[in-house]
């Protein structure tokens, strides 16, 4: 998998050629992919930028998904990510929270889709009931940030 490469660095790593253009991308729409993609289950929501910004999107030499910011080796089982989540300061723009969110869970599901394990404590905290002294064990593995109080989308209906 590579993730957000510029064009330089997929001179020096790749052992092929693939074309990369500057452009800027906010959002991009494509037809659901097969089960057997290695782009399974990745949607347009998952690659909406809520920042204007410009970025290295596949244009060449592989088949591109989202105008290029999706993409899969024509030759290899390379996939291109170029929207990642650490690209987002979402600390100083709360704005970009859940960009930031939505690029992970990207990351993520195209990882799995490459057959990268990875864990939960989901299983292993329903074998256990809750002990009085755990009251926030809910924060601890399931969340990549810490909730505030601006992502409860219900806050001010007063319920």
């Amino acid at each position: 998998m590579a993730i957000g490469l510029t064009q330089q660095d997929a001179d020096a790593l790749l052992p092929f050629h693939v074309s990369m253009n500057q452009t800027e991308h906010i959002n991009a729409y494509f037809d659901p992919q097969g089960v057997n993609s290695l782009l399974a289950g990745v949607g347009p929501a998952d690659m909406h930028n809520r920042s204007l910004r410009t970025i290295s999107l596949v244009s060449g030499c592989a088949y591109t998904e989202g105008n290029g910011v999706l993409a899969v080796s024509r030759r290899v089982n390379v996939v291109f990510c170029q929207l990642v989540h650490w690209q987002f300061d979402y600390q100083n723009n709360f704005g970009l929270k859940r960009t930031f969110r939505r690029t992970s869970f990207l990351v993520t599901w195209l990882l799995g889709n490459l057959g990268v394990s990875s864990e939960t404590p989901l299983l292993a905290r329903l074998s256990r009931p809750v002990k009085d002294n755990e009251s926030g064990r809910w924060l601890d593995g399931f969340y990549l940030d810490k909730p505030e109080e601006w992502d409860d989308p219900y806050r001010f209906f007063r319920w």
